[in-house]
């Protein structure tokens, strides 16, 4: 399976939208429930992190039903959702906000993540700089 600029704008479009719906609404205005440790005080989640992908998850399945949808956060809770990551035929890997310590702490510099993966071999990356409004794209064969 191969991913064109019209699969990979609309991807793009929903790291957009997340950002703008769940991510920048909450940048520098957590409060003090919206934050929480995981493993570490510098491990943390929040809100925008967890709403974040649900947004997108909730999109890609409805454009992808079919494919394979892996949340950081999801998995921070159950790390038995990345068993047949190297096997499914299409599969999206998302950091919500990538740096959610510099994002919990008002540092403009974190991003929203995504990776598609077909069996096993990423095929395209996304990197949405919410702040910035910039992206980094990447995928196979386009040079």
């Amino acid at each position: 399976m191969t991913f064109d600029d019209t699969a990979i704008d609309w991807l793009a479009g929903i790291l957009a939208e997340a950002a703008l719906a769940e991510i920048m609404p909450r940048f520098r205005r957590l409060g003090d429930g919206d934050v929480r440790q995981k493993t570490s005080a510098a491990d943390l989640v929040t809100e925008a992190d967890v709403n974040a992908e649900r947004l997108i998850t909730a999109r890609l399945r409805e454009r992808y039903p079919s494919a394979m949808v892996v949340g950081e956060e999801a998995c921070s809770d159950n790390p038995a959702l990345l068993n047949g990551l190297g096997d499914a035929d299409l599969a999206f890997v998302i950091d919500p906000v990538d740096g959610t310590f510099n994002f919990a702490s008002g540092v403009p510099l974190f991003g929203v993540m995504l990776a598609v993966v077909v069996k096993g071999e990423t095929v395209a990356g996304i990197i949405h700089d919410p702040v910035g409004k910039d992206w980094l794209i990447g995928a196979r064969g386009a040079g």
